[in-house]
């Protein structure tokens, strides 16, 4: 996600409207800098209506007829009561002692997501037809005294974007994907799969990782629909809006979704869930469809700390060649961090916002937006001094509950972290990055029905309403970049040396392990392939969810994830959303009729 102060869209909108851009847009992980076009688009009225279009992919439920037939309401019930936020050790303790079956914790999923998700929160996009049979395998493993591990039989969603080698699809939820089959497991995927954890099916999101039109809305895509958020009338934010949901929502176990610029940490933000995006490498990115793959990376989704460290353990590793400490982190249990002895042992920075941050930001304003009226001008210091205040009020809370874990916190000012503009993917390096990286990708993949961007481009227009409603101006600008490799090379050795340097030099420099910051200010952790993880914070009083970002040095997942274990563990924010609550304000809400079968 790139940033750039927006153009304040009219005076008359006043300060409040101007800071409810600030919300969603600011922080919203389109891969671009935002545009009064996007600003508008951005801040209209949640949850969205879908467009009247047809491409909407049809949920497939009758490979599990049967099975929803024989689960009663009495079970249900039952299985409410144990199963809802329950994280994955509980679940593992339940199925040892033979109070629950993979199978039926299978079941259990795909009954929510028939109630809750079908055209209500459309976060799952498809549904692994062979889950029961895969339960139902590992299942009798665990009778026969042989347990895998700490995934072993617990269902896992998949963003889209992440190829499977079985009955499932894989499309980025592009309609010019819709009938692709992968030929194989992405390496991950393996993982998992050897771990015994179960692939319930793939999570919606926002089409091409949020990299089709810039008015097209976070969660939406042309074959999954437009992704809701379960806690009300609020954004879902980032590409992986599916993959958050649904954990939320207690659809799945745990999620997995992918990051370029904020597309983990930000949904997991305002869905009120846990989201890593780890150190570039440690989790192997192949067989993923890119958007930037020198920065992508796929990361764990859960409702804990600890499910996070569980499904981290069970998918790091990596098929190509990588260093040598990758390689030894990757073998590690993750979860073995999880303690406040080891948090007590590091020093964590929290970055606090003063008045050099105002004008820091003003004097951004000013020189970005030279056409601003006087009286938008002087509307500048009060937005700004509001905005800054705001994202005090985030980390303040931060400090005192890492204090009272015995913790010790270093303030570091706002003004020392690393430029945004100079770590984060400019809009000509994504164009570039995307068309390249995609007929890559596209180009190597077996049986895939595209092999280029351009026609990519020409089935859309073939049939526009139906297939990009909301249009496919970043990626017909991407077809058309003028950036030239070595041009391209140049720059991206700049812009990553540039992060790692800084961040690495702010780390040290305040003698720090863990950094805290506001979960939208974008630096350089992602450009640098350092590490990020996004636990819940708050709650607004509207029951917006919001949430606080650890940054560690690279290969630094034990050091966040014991701080991040330390701070869930004072503060306890997450709850469980009232989703007949929410599922109620939907009913004005237009569902597009599908037409794939």
């Amino acid at each position: 996600m790139n940033q750039k102060p927006f153009r304040f869209v009219s005076l008359l909108l006043g300060l409040t409207f101007a800071l409810s851009i600030a919300t969603h847009v600011r922080s919203a992980p389109s891969p671009k800098p935002q545009t009064t076009s996007q600003a508008v688009t951005n801040t209209r009225s949640f949850p969205l209506s879908e467009p009247n279009y047809t491409s909407k992919r049809i949920r497939d439920f009758s490979p599990f007829s049967a099975a929803l037939t024989n689960f009663s309401a009495k079970r249900r019930n039952e299985l409410d009561k144990e199963l809802l936020e329950a994280t994955v050790p509980k679940m593992q303790q339940m199925m040892a002692s033979g109070k629950l079956s993979a199978t039926e914790l299978v079941v259990y999923y795909l009954d929510r997501i028939q109630r809750y998700d079908i055209n209500k929160l459309n976060s799952v996009m498809e549904l692994n037809p062979d889950a029961l049979e895969i339960a139902k395998k590992l299942d009798d493993e665990r009778k026969a005294g042989k347990v895998r591990g700490a995934m072993h039989g617990i269902p896992v969603l998949l963003k889209d974007n992440i190829a499977t080698g079985d009955r499932l699809h894989t499309t980025a939820g592009a309609y010019a994907l819709k009938d692709w089959r992968a030929d194989r497991d992405a390496f991950l995927v393996q993982q998992l799969r050897n771990a015994g954890a179960i692939i319930l099916g793939k999570a919606n999101l926002s089409e091409w990782a949020n990299y089709l039109d810039e008015n097209m809305p976070s969660g939406f895509s042309a074959l999954g629909g437009q992704t809701r958020n379960p806690y009300g009338a609020f954004d879902t934010l980032g590409s992986s809006s599916g993959s958050a949901v649904s954990v939320a929502a207690n659809l799945t176990a745990v999620s997995v979704g992918s990051e370029t610029q904020g597309s983990i940490v930000q949904p997991s933000r305002k869905n009120n869930v846990v989201g890593l995006k780890p150190s570039y490498g440690l989790v192997s990115g192949d067989y993923i469809i890119p958007l930037t793959a020198w920065v992508d990376m796929p990361g764990p989704i859960g409702r804990t700390v600890t499910d996070v460290a569980t499904l981290l353990t069970a998918m790091a590793g990596n098929n190509s060649k990588v260093d040598a400490k990758v390689t030894a982190l990757a073998k590690t249990d993750f979860t073995q961090f999880l303690s406040l002895d080891a948090a007590r042992k590091l020093r964590v920075g929290v970055v606090i916002f003063g008045k050099d941050d105002e004008e820091a930001f003003i004097k951004n304003i000013l020189t970005t937006q030279p056409q601003l009226s006087e009286s938008e001008i002087k509307l500048l210091p009060q937005y700004a001094a509001q905005l800054y205040a705001a994202k005090n009020q985030q980390v303040q809370p931060a400090i005192a509950a890492l204090r009272k874990q015995k913790i010790k916190v270093v303030e570091i000012v706002a003004s020392k972290l690393p430029k945004e503009n100079l770590t984060q993917v400019s809009t000509p390096d994504l164009e570039y990055n995307f068309k390249n990286d995609l007929n890559s990708f596209l180009a190597k993949a077996k049986g895939v029905p595209v092999d280029s961007l351009s026609k990519i481009i020409e089935i859309n227009k073939a049939d526009s309403s139906n297939r990009v409603p909301y249009g496919q101006r970043s990626i017909e600008s991407s077809q058309n970049t003028v950036i030239t490799a070595e041009e391209y090379a140049a720059r991206q050795a700049s812009l990553k040396n540039t992060a790692t340097n800084s961040l690495n030099q702010l780390l040290k420099t305040n003698n720090i392990s863990v950094l805290v910051v506001p979960v939208d200010t974008m630096f350089a952790h992602s450009t640098s392939g350092f590490p990020a993880l996004t636990v819940p914070s708050s709650f607004s009083p509207q029951g917006e969810p919001e949430g606080i970002k650890f940054v560690g040095r690279y290969l630094g997942e034990p050091d966040i994830l014991a701080v991040g274990y330390a701070y869930e563990q004072a503060t306890r924010i997450r709850r469980t959303p009232n989703l007949e609550a929410t599922i109620a304000t939907f009913t004005k809400l237009n569902n597009s009729v599908p037409s794939i079968r």
